[in-house]
């Protein structure tokens, strides 16, 4: 059975229309009330879900006759078809993600898997797939393939085209596997293309290989020997390499460095953010006076130092250490003040330290475990403020194994500047996305994109920022140019041209991400521009939703489906945000999905066509008009609701009027649907405040009584092409004189689309206590008029 027509399951589907990803957060999935799965049990949960939706993926049927059997580490290779082996259950952030592995001639296929994620009831919320069911199986390899065996580091260089005890050559890991040789994907090489790395400059760390075998084709599945090894490169220091060697010939077949480019007190003088979002166009460049800079500097404690004598720039979660040339002793301190001027290696070292440890800090404060998203990494992680031979670069390393965090590496600003890299925080928060993907999904791209970092720098620097241009995502760079207001018309739309095209590194696909994800922050609060402490509180609630998505994926994905639905999961229960009391979450969920729509999303996509318009709403989306016709966009007035008014009598006018204190008034509600489908069992009720200024659900509300003449459609047509006024709902003014005014909140759900205060969405916000300015813009199903 099709879930393509299911309006409590999102489908999305590959280009060659077999469904890469399922999600039920609108409905989560449990398995029949059979007695037989215990609600404990993670993997019954999902093995059952995996039968359930085999055709949806098209998994053939004999290979869950039996519940998958756990993956082995002690890979042997033999005579065997597809099948789907369990590799682990994995604790994420408010949920457990099962992984199953697709395997051929008993060897797991190169990014081929399965991730099943289920809530903290043990209920499926989503799922994602990149196995491929059509997958046929390489050739058996003779017993006496020379790489079929586990190599040593000379077998290694001579694969690598290097003389005999040429290279500082360590392996770390190795196993076989099988992978589909893609001859467009063997390196990751140099381009002039449009913004092929952080920096605007043409460079991927890579090797001179010696031609594939002609016996190897584009297009084929090889069995390959994976090595993770340690090789040293001119301008990185040490790097961590993954080569895939095909068992027979010898030929590297992929080949990438695991690298991703861009306590007593102690105090630092830092940049706490760039001059241009402080200053504006007044902000002294790069290459500017270093004495106006120097006047820049904020004295600032540095966060979770460890006590040495003399002090270090080291602590809890980074400390700074020389890794690549040129090589700069890393500074210390008999004060405990680390204070110098802005063009200094010492200044580099300070900012470096500060903006890492403050971006651990800022993920520990939103409330999530340090430990247990970055689980693989080993702390503090080494912070070498100055590298790459002095040139102008930042990366983000993987540790040996390539799933975790290797620190971080910075260079100088600008190739005419002395100033390091590390003094901007955006470039600094750019390379803290890599190290919250090595530890999530064990790469430092998304896939669908090249990290989250453009978005975490933007949203965290913009509230109050002073820069002459908002969307110039590093507006004090003259080498990073990048912006998060792309237009979807101009290609930058998710399936669109510039996501379709020629991308080395995925940076065209970063600003698709990053527009998407401000747009987020403007939609919750951003957009309140004289409003500090609104913009600070939505700009931290959009870093808690970014960075607890990431910590609940486990796979990288061709379009971000699951990292929404992730991120929607992440938003429930309770949230912190530093600086702001703890709120019920939950009511941003409508808005994440709508960003990444109106950038494109949900299209189908085995379109051959870029898509270069907003993407289709949910199936049913009903809604109250707020003056924003179902949308999204911030709005300031949200209690001026035009489709919620007021009557004095039950006559069905159209007209606001003020309420008569001391009789009877009705309540008209107008309703309609902007989904593609058609809504049905719709429910309308209404409420007024109990309070003289209502500010909470649902405490200072209480019901309104439905009239008999109250007349509920059966459905409402989608796109809008339907609207029914509903009411009359009757309620009494306080007649006490401190209520100036009177309000009223009105609320739709129908199948599929239960408002946020409803009892059936599970929400925390729906039971509260929730703050009305946070909880009626969040969702179109609510409005708010205050008279």
């Amino acid at each position: 059975m099709s879930l393509d027509n299911d309006p409590n399951v999102e489908v999305a589907r590959g280009t060659d229309g077999v469904v890469c990803s399922l999600d039920h957060l609108q409905k989560p999935w449990s398995p029949p009330a059979t007695g037989a799965v215990a609600l404990d049990d993670a993997k019954s949960v999902a093995d059952k879900y995996l039968v359930e939706m085999a055709d949806e993926y098209r998994i053939p049927k004999r290979i869950l006759s039996n519940a998958p059997t756990k993956f082995s580490d002690q890979i042997v290779l033999k005579d065997a078809p597809f099948e789907l082996k369990f590799v682990e259950e994995r604790s994420r952030y408010k949920s457990t993600a099962l992984t199953y592995q697709q395997t051929l001639l008993g060897l797991p296929v190169w990014d081929a898997k399965i991730s099943v994620t289920l809530d903290e009831s043990k209920r499926v919320v989503n799922s994602l797939s990149s196995i491929s069911p059509d997958a046929s199986a390489p050739g058996k390899p003779k017993d006496d393939a020379k790489y079929l065996k586990a190599i040593d580091e000379d077998g290694l260089r001579q694969a690598l085209g290097f003389r005999k005890g040429e290279g500082e050559i360590s392996i770390n890991k190795q196993r076989l596997l099988v992978y589909l040789f893609n001859k467009n994907d063997r390196q990751e090489i140099a381009s002039e293309g449009e913004d092929p790395d952080i920096h605007g400059k043409p460079y991927a760390p890579t090797l001179i290989l010696h031609d594939i075998s002609d016996t190897i084709q584009h297009g084929r599945y090889y069995v390959v020997r994976e090595t993770l090894f340690t090789l040293p490169l001119s301008g990185h220091g040490n790097l961590n390499w993954r080569a895939f060697i095909e068992v027979e010939t010898g030929s590297i077949l992929y080949l990438r460095a695991l690298t991703a480019c861009v306590s007593r007190p102690v105090n630092g003088w830092v940049f706490t953010k760039d001059p241009v979002t402080r200053l504006g166009n007044t902000a002294p460049a790069t290459t500017g006076s270093i004495a106006e800079l120097n006047l820049l500097r904020e004295k600032v404690l540095l966060p979770d130092t460890t006590t040495t004598t003399p002090q270090a720039l080291m602590g809890q979660y980074a400390e700074i250490k020389d890794v690549q040339s040129p090589y700069i002793q890393p500074p210390n301190s008999s004060t405990g003040e680390f204070n110098a001027s802005v063009e200094t290696d010492d200044f580099a070292a300070a900012n470096a330290y500060h903006h890492i440890a403050k971006l651990f800090r800022l993920v520990a404060d939103l409330g999530f475990s340090v430990e247990t998203l970055f689980n693989r990494t080993e702390f503090p992680v080494p912070v070498d403020h100055r590298g790459f031979n002095n040139e102008a670069n930042a990366e983000a390393p993987s540790n040996q194994d390539g799933d975790g965090s290797g620190g971080f590496i910075f260079g100088r600003s600008d190739e005419n500047s002395q100033i390091g890299i590390s003094a901007d925080f955006r470039i600094a928060a750019h390379e803290f996305g890599h190290a919250l993907l090595w530890d999530a999904i064990s790469w430092p791209g998304f896939g669908f994109a090249h990290s989250p970092g453009d978005a975490l720098g933007s949203i965290y620097c913009d509230p109050g920022s002073n820069a002459p241009d908002r969307f110039d995502s590093f507006p004090w760079s003259f080498i990073v140019r990048r912006r998060h207001d792309r237009d979807i018309s101009a290609g930058w739309a998710w399936g669109g041209q510039k996501y379709k095209g020629y991308d080395p590194g995925f940076y065209l696909r970063e600003q698709i991400l990053s527009t998407t994800l401000f747009r987020i922050y403007q939609s919750i609060g951003g957009d309140a521009i004289k409003d500090l402490s609104r913009q600070t509180w939505a700009s931290k609630y959009t870093l808690y939703l970014i960075i607890g998505g990431i910590a609940t994926i486990t796979a990288t994905a061709e379009m971000p489906h699951q990292y929404v639905s992730a991120m929607m999961l992440a938003d429930n229960s309770w949230i912190t945000i530093p600086g702001f009391p703890s709120f019920p979450g939950g009511a941003a969920r409508k808005i994440i999905r709508w960003s990444f729509e109106k950038q494109g999303l949900y299209h189908p996509l085995n379109s051959r066509i870029p898509v270069t318009t907003r993407g289709p709403p949910p199936l049913v989306d009903v809604y109250i008009n707020d003056g924003r016709d179902g949308d999204y966009d911030y709005i300031s007035d949200f209690d001026d609701a035009p489709g919620v008014w007021n009557r004095q009598a039950p006559d069905g006018g159209t007209i606001n009027q003020p309420p008569a204190v001391g009789a009877t008034n009705y309540c008209y509600v107008t309703i309609g649907n902007r989904g593609t489908g058609v809504a049905e069992q719709i429910e309308v009720e209404a409420y007024y405040s109990t309070v003289p200024s209502a500010r909470v659900w649902p405490a200072d509300f209480t019901i309104m009584t439905a009239s008999p003449a109250v007349n509920m459609p059966a459905s409402i047509n989608g796109k809008r092409q339907q609207t029914f006024t509903i009411g009359p709902f009757e309620w009494n003014p306080n007649a006490d004189p401190s209520f100036r005014k009177h309000s009223i909140l009105a609320a739709v759900s129908a199948n599929a689309d239960p408002s946020n205060i409803h009892p059936d969405s599970g929400l925390t916000c729906a039971t509260g206590p929730t703050d009305v300015d946070k909880l009626v813009p969040f969702d179109n199903n609510l409005a708010m008029r205050t008279i």
